[in-house]
Formats: structure tokens, C-alpha cells, sequence
């Protein structure tokens, strides 16, 4: 269960929003704490192998934007993995902001959904949750969740999309895409809600179009323990305006934040 400094720590974390957004998010909390609301959300299973789900309606609207506003005075600029080991900042790798926000009743229910979701797997292997901003040109080039010889390994990863705007013109973003290079796989048309049936990056395999309140998950590792290939995956360029992710990762055992 949430922390209750976590609520104090979170609350106080709003950078200065409007009152009523201020009162907003209080009441939202106040109600999360009371008990966490049932949400539904709708499942498509896109592969099995790799076992890739996309789901819709996985944050609600109120909780895409609390998480938005909990992140804002949390951003730094987001690390490089290599091997299981954080490396120095390399933007030509990963150009984005990332934020870990605090636990608080919020952020406990979509914890306690995204645990469920994979059968009630122990709260204690998941990760902090990390919202991440990206902007224009910014990007993420392909990269494994998981790491050869990594002692813990992710196990699973959902990336949820809070959101995908233009704030100078009040549209839509562009670019931006979740992209699986590797997928050889084939799918309906019906599937172009969801995909960039138009993609034209020269990449190849999928790509999931950023779709705010939506979720990508998929399993990063064979039943054996070993990575899969096939969700060698990038976060591409945003061409215009904003995209900001949710990435909710769970480890194969309990998590210690010093073990990479």
C-alpha cells in the first residue's frame, strides 16, 4: 500500500498549478486513498511471440493528467543503459527528459493494476514508475528492457501514453511512434486505429502510434529467463509538439533501486 508521506510529498510537488487544478488533484488523491476505482480497459493481443498486448483505455483521462502535473518538478534528463550498468547522458542514444515520481494513492492504484494485470505478479518487483517527455526531434534508438547477464531481469514493460499535443497550436502531436523493427508479423487493417499503417521511417517492422490513455505491454524474456529478440524496440522522433510516456517496468524479483 501507498505511504502516506507520499501523499504529503506529492501534493506538495504541484509547481504552483491553478487553485482549482490544486483542489482538483487533493480531492482525486483523497479519493484514491479511500480506494483504488475500478477502471475498465479493453485488451488486443497484437503477438504471442513475442507476447506483445495493446491496450485501450488503461489510464483514465484525471489520471493522465495528475500524473502529468505530479511529474512536472521531477524531470531530469533521461540516462543510458548499457549492459546492467546506468551510463553517462548520451543524447544521440536517447534524447528525452525522465521523471520518477513519488508513491502516493494514485500512483499506488495504477501500481496495483499494472500487478494485476500480469496475475497479481508481488507489488515489490515493479520499479518506480518513470514519465518521460519527449519533444521535437527528440527519440529513443532501439534498445532492449532487458540486459545480458542482468542479476534481476525486467521481466515485462508497459509503455502508456499521458500525452501526444502541440501546446503552441493546441494539436496534435506528430511523430513519435513505439516502433518493433523485428516484427514480421502481419495484421489487419482494423489494426490501423492503433498502428502507423502509413509509416514511412524506413525502419521497418510496427509501429504504435501514440494514442493518449493507451498502453503498449509486452514480455521482455522466454519463459527460460533469456531476452527476446523480437522486442528490440524505439521510442521515434517526435515531429511536432510533445509526447509523454509512462514506462511501468517488473522485474523478475524483488526490486532494489541501487541494482540495475
Amino acid at each position: 500500500m501507498f505511504n502516506s508521506n507520499g501523499l504529503d510529498a506529492a501534493m506538495a510537488s504541484f509547481s504552483k498549478p491553478e487553485a482549482g487544478n490544486a483542489t482538483k488533484f487533493d480531492r482525486m488523491a483523497a479519493q484514491y486513498a479511500a480506494g483504488c476505482p475500478t477502471h475498465p480497459f479493453q485488451t488486443h493481443i497484437f503477438s504471442t511471440d513475442p507476447l506483445i498486448i495493446y491496450i485501450e483505455d488503461y489510464l483514465s483521462k484525471a489520471e493522465t493528467e495528475y500524473l502529468l502535473e505530479l511529474a512536472v518538478p521531477y524531470y531530469r534528463q533521461s540516462p543510458v543503459s548499457k549492459g546492467y550498468q546506468l551510463e553517462a547522458y548520451d543524447r544521440e542514444i536517447r534524447s528525452s527528459m525522465s521523471a520518477v515520481v513519488p508513491d502516493d494513492p494514485v500512483v499506488s492504484c495504477i501500481e496495483e493494476r499494472s500487478v494485476g494485470f500480469q496475475g497479481y505478479l508481488p507489488r515489490a518487483n515493479l520499479e518506480d514508475i518513470q514519465v518521460v517527455k519527449y519533444g521535437v526531434s527528440d527519440h529513443f534508438r532501439p534498445h532492449f528492457d532487458w540486459f545480458q547477464g542482468m542479476a534481476n531481469p525486467r521481466l515485462s514493460t508497459f509503455f502508456v501514453y499521458l500525452a501526444c499535443d502541440d501546446l503552441v497550436d493546441g494539436g496534435a502531436c506528430t511523430g513519435g511512434a513505439t516502433q518493433f523493427p523485428h516484427y514480421e508479423g502481419r495484421f489487419p487493417a482494423t489494426w490501423c486505429q492503433f498502428i502507423d499503417c502509413e509509416d514511412d521511417s524506413g525502419v521497418g517492422g510496427v509501429a504504435f502510434k501514440p494514442v493518449v490513455g493507451n498502453a503498449v505491454f509486452w514480455e521482455n524474456l522466454y519463459p527460460n529467463g533469456t531476452g527476446h529478440p523480437g522486442v528490440w524496440h524505439a521510442g521515434m522522433p517526435v515531429k511536432k509538439g510533445r509526447k509523454v510516456g509512462l514506462n511501468i517496468f517488473t522485474r523478475r524479483d524483488k526490486w532494489v533501486p541501487e541494482q540495475q
